[in-house]
């Protein structure tokens, strides 16, 4: 069998750790919206990382983020890899996080920023969890 990545670039992710991935959706599955947060600098990433992104530590723990969020901004995507097309995606308002990229599950038309949101799962396959978000009431 191919092997998907080169064996440099299999090395590079055993040392600098790509396993923030797999509990990322672990925790997805679980229906709870999480990240990692730095010990030593204090700054959040999204999505989150096994290591810090800004002081590069690898002391880090992880946080279960807000079920609601403000929407910030948002448009329709005719096409893309990730989403299935005509799809509502947007910037989200995380307190405590930033902005991050989600599908918004709403209609265009119903949608205005500074909205809140709150955050839902969806079930791709057994295995397979995703978030997005939808107005609240």
């Amino acid at each position: 069998m191919r092997e998907i990545i080169d064996a440099q670039t299999a090395a590079a992710l055993r040392q600098f750790g790509d396993s923030a991935s797999e509990e990322f959706y672990r925790r997805l599955k679980a229906q709870r919206l999480c990240t990692t947060r730095c010990d030593q600098c204090g700054e959040a990433a999204f999505p989150p990382r096994s290591f810090c992104p800004y002081c590069h530590s690898r002391q880090i723990h992880w946080f279960e983020l807000p079920r609601r969020a403000r929407l910030y901004a948002f448009t329709q995507q005719g096409r893309s890899l990730r989403f299935i097309a005509p799809e509502v995606i947007g910037l989200v308002d995380v307190e405590g996080l930033g902005r991050i990229l989600s599908r918004i599950d709403a209609p265009l038309e119903g949608l205005r920023i500074g909205q809140e949101l709150e955050v839902a799962f969806q079930e791709l396959t057994p295995e397979i969890w995703v978030h997005h978000y939808r107005p609240v009431n």
